[in-house]
């Protein structure tokens, strides 16, 4: 009898304990899928938040802090926010906006590249990144239909019952609720159009007016002390950048050209450190790092202040080049808006503006950097002008770090 009882002890101690190890692993496993990163913050301007939909806890966003693959990520009044996302797309919040991530995954090796949005309210500005480009699954909802994305840079206004699209380059597909499709951008850039909660479609010719000035609000922001004294100690002064050996621009006239890149960096900036050269440091460098530290700049335009300057630049050490860069800032008629690539050149990078815009209207320029203090900085300048009005100008100097 006692030997019974010791056996059944023993055994009912070692299913608890089965089932204890059992609770813990599934916890890791639950715990592993809700931190899966989705991207990191490289703009929080207000009140921007997230809430946590597996632990119904909520934090306070600001600079270089992750979001995940179950956030519910709101901005308040006066407010916007901008992410880098895990696969090198680029999403940009204007105020009062509510959106769901409901996945976002991307690791090649693993197999996983997929992303689900919802756009719950207010306006969501995107440009997707290599979960398209490698063939994944990447869908926006909205209250009217899904959107599809086939590589492109697209904006989304949810104004009560309606949903405004905009296509800038590239094209999507929107299955509406009816199970009918509406596609836009497939023969042009620059296509518009919105939705009815009836599911009836109004094509525009011209962006409509919560869509062109959403994401450009030069108002600053409230009620944020701590994100704003961050923004701003990002910030340099002008005679900061002049110290840097780089020269702003008059805010009238351009003043960089194609053949004075050269003549803008210090020599000494393009050594190493300790005295070792770019050739070496490059040499013994590998893998990818993105710059998107703007610790310097000056930026002027033609038609009034200039606010809100953020850059991204991704190197590719592996392959000498910069297979994406980003940058944005606004002024009194909209945000002026680019992305380019290219290659390095040792002492320079040779990059190329691929797209570029001024509110609604398209726009081209030039872009050149190097890097500085070693591999730590990238130096550089840009000159932008409106395509149709090239009298509407903008161009600055930045530099950047991881």
């Amino acid at each position: 009898m006692q030997s019974s009882t010791f056996y059944y002890t023993v055994i009912k101690s070692s299913t608890i304990k089965l089932v204890s190890i059992l609770f813990i692993v599934i916890g890791l496993q639950n715990s592993a899928i809700a931190n899966d990163v989705a991207g990191k913050t490289i703009l929080a301007k207000g009140k921007v938040l997230a809430f946590d939909q597996t632990s119904n806890e909520q934090r306070k966003l600001k600079r270089r802090s992750s979001i995940f693959s179950v956030d519910n990520i709101t901005t308040g009044d006066k407010s916007k926010a901008q992410f880098s996302m895990s696969d090198g797309g680029l999403i940009t919040l204007k105020e009062n906006t509510e959106i769901l991530i409901r996945n976002y995954k991307f690791n090649p090796d693993a197999g996983e590249a997929s992303a689900t949005l919802e756009v719950v309210s207010g306006g969501l500005r995107s440009i997707s990144g290599l979960i398209k480009k490698s063939g994944g699954d990447y869908q926006v909802k909205t209250p009217v239909g899904s959107i599809g994305i086939r590589g492109t840079h697209f904006a989304v206004e949810v104004v009560g019952e309606d949903v405004y699209f905009a296509v800038y380059s590239g094209n999507i597909d929107v299955q509406l609720n009816d199970q009918s499709t509406l596609s836009l951008g497939s023969t042009e850039d620059f296509t518009f159009a919105s939705v009815n909660a009836q599911g009836k479609v109004t094509r525009m010719t011209q962006a409509p007016a919560n869509i062109s000035l959403g994401f450009s609000d030069t108002t600053e922001s409230e009620g944020d002390d701590e994100n704003s004294d961050e923004a701003d100690s990002e910030q340099a002064s002008s005679s900061d950048v002049a110290d840097s050996g780089v020269s702003p621009t008059n805010g009238q006239e351009s003043t960089y050209e194609n053949s004075a890149d050269a003549s803008v960096y210090n020599e000494s900036e393009l050594q190493g450190m300790n005295g070792s050269p770019i050739e070496e440091l490059l040499a013994e460098r590998t893998g990818t790092l993105t710059y998107n530290n703007v610790t310097q700049s000056t930026v002027n335009s033609s038609v009034g202040v200039v606010s809100d300057f953020q850059m991204s630049m991704t190197i590719d050490f592996d392959n000498a080049s910069v297979p994406g860069g980003t940058l944005s800032f606004t002024d009194s008629q909209g945000e002026w808006f680019a992305t380019y690539s290219g290659l390095i050149n040792i002492d320079q990078l040779n990059l190329g503006i691929n797209f570029a815009s001024h509110g609604n209207n398209r726009a081209d320029g030039n872009i050149f950097a190097a890097f500085s203090d070693g591999l730590d900085s990238i130096l550089g300048g840009f000159n932008l002008h409106e395509i149709n009005d090239p009298s509407v100008t903008a161009g600055g100097s930045f530099k950047i770090k991881p």
